[in-house]
């Protein structure tokens, strides 16, 4: 099992005397000494004030670890509130000019761009993720599930680790200072390796700590950004305090401990992101006919766009419109078609069927507009016209798959009945409440912001979602739910 071991450096708060910039310094010495390599996920202000504070000797030490961004912190707009009016294209441009700011900080910083993105508390969307993919860059921390499957996950172009599908091991934040209370947590450790173990898991992180909390006592952030407004520690009334020197000494001992027991792990490989986001970047060049088959068929039995374990479902739909129009152009499907690189759509799908029934021509004229609009816009269709009407794009999705398993057993129906299906994947009605009751009720926002446009277009993006594998499984079985619950390994 690969594992990441994580940190979250985000603290501006506590003036220098009380020395929370110390606190990354020596934890990346540890881990050098100890031969663990870690990522710090650094906002961009943090950098920034750490460099202005002349604080040279920590920087360093933490440049010999990956170094991703944080976004840039707790500067306004945050994420949600930049995008709460913004549709896809803006949004993405949005957040690409958004990390541009957070990426000069770091490089100002350490001299080096970061590594990646990562979600800083609840201030994400599904343009922040996408703004990672378009940088060639991978995402950590990313909201999303996949039903039973624990991999890594690709969204919205993206590959994030660190998902809320994967399995993660931490609660170190402020008991490092504690010996029976860390004793406690590590003692858990072995377990979780073992558990993860017996899933054939391939992939997990590691939290080590948000460094502020190993001797700060409160969080300040609760404080200082709420209703809209932005207020200083000193106009919130804010006291700082720390724990005692002695008890750093007693966290540095513990931290030490964590490194030695997590390089003893065995079976478990402990690398930087970056070089994690490598290993499971590995995608299939094409997709097989008999998963094209095998997904048309899964698509009319579950009456709805359905998640796959090596494909997303914009992948496999593009697949089998592209692989009809060769069947209309040659009399046959071909043995493998080439796999797109295919977001979802921006624009909404209908509800109800405004169409009844399609006949095979009106299929294939439908396949070669949607084929069409991924050729020049890299996206699917909302929905797709049929003699002036629309098609929402699930109730294309399983006709296709119904058209397409017809045609690769040699059969071809003259018409179909549309059937009513849902708009996206299931997954995307949990994220979508994850939105509403974690960032919409965020305590930082003001009474009038509204999070619609941020929970339509995850939605709308759940058309993306597949595992990252370090071998993608392949052939006709790749769908079968014993991988997605880690039954046997691909």
């Amino acid at each position: 099992m690969y594992a990441i071991l994580k940190f979250d450096v985000e603290d501006v708060y506590y003036p220098p005397k009380y020395r929370i910039d110390d606190i990354p310094g020596w934890l990346a010495r540890i881990m050098t000494e100890e031969g663990i390599r870690g990522t710090f996920c650094v906002t961009g202000e943090k950098a920034r004030t750490m460099k202005e504070r002349g604080r040279e000797d920590v920087l360093t030490a933490m440049a010999a670890h990956d170094i991703f961004s944080h976004t840039r912190g707790n500067i306004r707009p945050l994420i949600p509130e930049a995008l709460q009016d913004k549709g896809w294209c803006d949004g993405v441009e949005t957040m690409m000019a958004y990390e541009e700011k957070s990426a000069a900080d770091i490089h100002f910083a350490y001299g080096r761009k970061p590594a990646g993105i990562t979600r800083h508390n609840c201030y994400t969307a599904a343009q922040h993720v996408a703004a990672a993919g378009r940088q060639g860059q991978a995402y950590l921390s990313a909201i999303m599930w996949a039903g039973e499957n624990r991999q890594p996950l690709w969204y919205a172009g993206t590959l994030c680790l660190n998902t809320s599908n994967e399995p993660a091991f931490g609660g170190f934040d402020t008991i490092y200072t504690c010996d029976a209370a860390f004793e406690a947590q590590l003692a858990k450790l072995q377990p979780f390796v073992a558990d993860c173990a017996s899933k054939n898991v391939e992939f997990a992180t590691l939290f080590g700590c948000h460094p502020v909390e190993v001797m700060a006592h409160g969080w300040l952030e609760h404080y200082t950004l709420g209703g809209g407004i932005t207020r200083t520690p000193q106009e919130v009334g804010w006291l700082y305090a720390v724990k005692p020197p002695e008890m750093e000494e007693i966290a540095k001992v513990n931290f030490r401990r964590l490194c030695k027991a997590i390089k003893a792990l065995d079976g478990v490989t402990v690398l930087g992101a970056s070089e994690a986001a490598k290993l499971f970047s590995t995608q299939p060049r094409t997709i097989y006919r008999d998963e094209m088959a095998a997904y048309g068929r899964q698509l009319e039995q579950a009456g709805g766009p359905i998640l796959h374990t090596t494909f997303s479902p914009a992948e496999l739909v593009t697949g089998m419109a592209e692989s009809v129009l060769h069947s209309e152009a040659h009399g046959d499907v071909p043995y493998e078609i080439a796999r797109r690189d295919v977001l979802g759509p921006t624009t909404v799908p209908v509800t109800g069927r405004q169409v009844d029934l399609v006949t095979h021509e009106q299929l294939v004229a439908m396949s070669r507009e949607l084929v069409q609009h991924v050729q020049t816009q890299g996206s699917l269709p909302g929905n797709l016209h049929v003699n002036g009407l629309l098609m929402g794009l699930g109730q294309f999705a399983v006709a296709i798959g119904r058209s397409y398993a017809a045609l690769s057993r040699y059969e071809k129906y003259a018409r179909l009945c549309v059937l009513d299906t849902s708009r996206y994947p299931a997954e995307a009605m949990r994220i979508d409440n994850w939105i509403r009751n974690c960032v919409q009720e965020h305590r930082p926002y003001s009474p009038d912001f509204t999070c619609e446009k941020l929970a339509l277009h995850a939605r709308l993006q759940t058309w993306t979602i597949k595992p990252a594998w370090l071998r993608p499984p392949r052939g006709a079985a790749s769908g079968d739910p014993r991988i997605w619950s880690g039954a046997f390994k691909p």
